[in-house]
């Protein structure tokens, strides 16, 4: 008996402790949101005070993605399948992120597919500091040069991500000079949050929910289109 109830409270303390800060997937979520607002405002709204609002809440999507693509490129079991992934997604979004731009742009899971590629070269080239820098500058110019969204700046923000994990004052001090052109207080405020993460994966689990939220991206962005065309009418 007294066993039961000590397995009880240990039961407990590990809901207690899982529930003390941001899972991935509170975050995941928060991104999302974030993201979508960002979006709204940029494709559907005049220029207001509402605009500048959501734009400013906008920013801070990308910087949580980035967070956790380091997060999953630490705890994956197959780097391959992930940059698979982000490829595949990458191609599917950029026929809804045309239809919005009509431009040479292309859209974030392309910068998330390089900074993976990033990371993977800083750890397999880690005796080798001066290839290690060439390789992930010809990355951050792949993404300029592709214009992919945040460009150069989302793929060194990605790497200092994975440099000083869990070092949260050298990781401010090197990546808000990287974040300082898209607005400070929306990157701010997530340092604040991405301080509070606790290292749990959350409720998102499994593939079905992983590709649901790379769904999401691609199906946002083609109800904002639906909805712009209607604006047009």
């Amino acid at each position: 008996m007294q066993s039961y109830w000590a397995k009880k409270r240990k039961q407990s303390d590990m809901i207690l402790v899982q529930a003390k800060g941001l899972s991935g997937s509170a975050l995941k979520v928060i991104a999302l949101v974030s993201m979508t607002l960002d979006h709204i405002a940029y494709y559907l709204m005049d220029k207001n005070i509402a605009y500048d609002a959501m734009r400013t809440v906008g920013r801070m999507a990308f910087p949580i993605f980035a967070f956790l693509l380091v997060e999953g490129y630490v705890h994956t079991s197959s780097v391959r399948k992930y940059a698979l992934s982000l490829f595949s997604f990458a191609l599917v979004s950029d026929i809804p992120w045309w239809l919005l731009n009509h431009d040479n742009t292309h859209n974030v899971f392309f910068t998330l597919l390089l900074g993976l590629w990033a990371l993977m070269a800083v750890e397999r080239l880690k005796l080798t500091p001066s290839a290690q820098c060439f390789a992930v500058g010809m990355l951050a110019v792949i993404s300029t040069c592709l214009h992919a969204d945040y460009e150069w700046h989302g793929v060194f923000l990605i790497v200092f991500f994975y440099l000083f994990r869990n070092r949260w004052a050298l990781m401010a001090m090197f990546t808000v000079p990287v974040m300082e052109e898209y607005g400070m207080l929306g990157y701010i405020v997530d340092l604040t949050l991405l301080v509070a993460y606790n290292g749990e994966r959350g409720f998102i689990t499994g593939q079905y929910a992983k590709y649901g939220v790379y769904i999401f991206y691609s199906g946002h962005m083609c109800v904002i289109w639906l909805l712009w065309l209607y604006l047009q009418i």
